[in-house]
């Protein structure tokens, strides 16, 4: 499989990616970026990929720990040596487990943040030859699989970042309040100023009251220059 690296635009952080799948989107990086975090939290990413959001919490928002989950043995190798080559194995470890078999007794209730880019589409549209098939589409884990999890592993008053398709915004409100975790904030991405947004990146609070505070990322301008909101979160 052929593999290449790609630099963060941070000194010298880069990542490995596949030319056949698990290749970190812009999705993930705005998701990362937008998540409240410290270096008080202790963070997981559900479906990790290749650790992109992981190594994102820790050099951006300078988090305490990551745990990433991810049930692709590739995925999963891919995630350990993203964390060696920026040098974080102190701070991050990966482990391959499905989330349907979260949590465990012992991660329950022990993390103040979830991160989460689970797969966006709820059909098989047959066309699993891609490797990253699974990272695309339900099969081995739905949506609700994804919010079950995290909200067992969060603390009370923790936080669970999503992100997701637009189409699919009545779905994560709805199971958030199945599994106590009240929407505080949703952010979504347009394309352009005169596009629709395509997705959405969401936190939800374990545990909180109601109200919602909505909010809008404008990615491209109309000469298709990168916003001055977009280029901040990058920077």
């Amino acid at each position: 499989m052929s593999e290449y690296c790609v630099s963060l635009g941070m000194d010298d952080r880069k990542v490995i990616q596949s030319t056949e799948g698990y290749a970190f989107s812009q999705d993930s990086v705005l998701c990362a970026n937008l998540m409240k975090a410290g270096p008080k939290d202790r963070l997981a990413d559900l479906g990790c990929g290749g650790g992109i959001m992981g190594i994102l919490a820790l050099v951006k928002k300078g988090v305490k720990e990551v745990v990433g989950f991810d049930n692709d043995p590739y995925a999963v190798n891919l995630a350990v040596r993203n964390t060696k080559l920026n040098g974080l194995c102190d701070r991050m470890r990966v482990e391959e487990v499905s989330v349907t078999e979260l949590p465990r007794k012992n991660e329950s209730g022990t993390f103040d943040k979830i991160v989460c880019n689970p797969p966006y589409y709820d059909f098989d549209d047959g066309n699993a030859t891609c490797r990253n098939f699974a990272a695309r589409r339900e099969g081995q884990a739905s949506l609700e699989d994804f919010v079950r999890a995290g909200a067992g592993l969060l603390r009370f008053g923790g936080d669970f970042t999503l992100v997701m398709k637009v189409t699919r915004l009545a779905d994560a409100v709805a199971l958030f309040r199945k599994y106590s975790l009240e929407p505080k904030t949703v952010t979504f991405v347009l394309p352009k100023p005169d596009r629709a947004a395509d997705i959405f990146v969401m936190t939800a609070k374990k545990g909180a009251a109601a109200g919602l505070k909505a909010e809008v990322l404008v990615v491209e301008d109309g000469q298709g220059n990168k916003t001055e909101a977009y280029k901040e979160l990058y920077s």
